[in-house]
């Protein structure tokens, strides 16, 4: 008995992880998938009746999804590519300890450590329109006419630029610590064989991040798809519906119009274009790696 535990250990490590899976992702999935061949209504709850696909047909017709999936797309596409981008950038200036470094690390992180909406809030007052937003307040004091950053024309410029600042801390640390594993023995090979910066940069920085790349990649992929916290607090989907992105379309049609079988519909719609995206991601990765 007792070797017969000691073989068998493991499964009480990892039973509460698995519990806490199955409890917190499993299972709200299959009843997602559920409700979304449902017709439940929040005026009606329990009182839901099984029709197929008719949500997904809906959808398919439905003119504002296709325009939320549109909208989500163009946000996803320069979020990820900006928090990306600037993240390592970020995470390549501050790699080696230099004087004031920790400065520069502790005002990256600073977003990171506040609640998204409270983020969100802020940057609603400081990008009002006319004098009482902080921006255009600081802007009059060099002579530059204010101007409507939430209007039809900015939002969603303004949305993505917030959106990148606060998601820059997650792509930063994570890419730091890539970095840092890198061997510095590498790097002095590669000197004493003559390889500049540049060249030190492309073949062994790149190559050896490249796992740390797809692992960035999906994760802030999928976080920005399902981005709905800072949204909902700097624009609320306005003006005209012009930042109404899938996220926030479902939460109006589940909350608002009380269609819990239509929104949950769209969160596996949600669902699948993440995997997607993660396929894609992890088959161009391979490639590259198999190349």
């Amino acid at each position: 008995m007792q070797k017969l535990l000691h073989k068998y250990a493991y499964v009480f490590f990892i039973a509460p992880a698995l519990l806490w899976i199955c409890i917190f992702t499993v299972y709200p999935f299959f009843y997602s998938f559920y409700l979304s061949v449902t017709d439940l209504n929040l005026m009606y709850m329990g009182q839901e009746n099984l029709i197929g696909l008719q949500n997904y047909a809906d959808l398919l017709a439905d003119e504002e999804f296709w325009n939320s999936i549109r909208l989500s797309l163009i946000f996803s596409i320069f979020v990820v590519i900006g928090q990306f981008c600037f993240g390592f950038a970020l995470a390549c200036l501050f790699q080696k300890s230099r004087p004031l470094s920790w400065l520069g690390r502790t005002s990256v992180m600073l977003p990171w450590v506040v609640p998204p909406i409270a983020l969100g809030l802020t940057w609603k007052w400081i990008l009002r329109s006319g004098k009482l937003g902080l921006l255009n307040a600081l802007l009059l004091n060099f002579g530059v006419a204010p101007r409507d950053w939430l209007s039809l024309d900015n939002a969603m410029t303004t949305l993505i630029f917030v959106t990148v600042w606060i998601g820059v801390p997650f792509t930063f640390m994570l890419e730091m610590a890539g970095l840092q594993k890198i061997p510095a023995d590498l790097y002095e090979a590669a000197s004493i064989d003559g390889a500049g910066a540049i060249n030190r940069f492309l073949h062994i920085t790149i190559p050896m991040m490249k796992s740390t790349f797809l692992i960035n990649l999906i994760m802030i992929t999928i976080s920005t798809i399902g981005y709905f916290d800072i949204i909902y607090a700097l624009t609320g989907g306005g003006p005209k519906n012009a930042t109404e992105v899938l996220p926030l379309y479902m939460y109006h049609s589940a909350f608002n119009f009380y269609q819990l079988g239509r929104g949950a519909a769209m969160a596996v719609v949600m669902l699948f274009i993440s995997l997607i995206l993660t396929l894609i991601y992890m088959v161009v990765f391979k490639g590259e790696k198999n190349s």
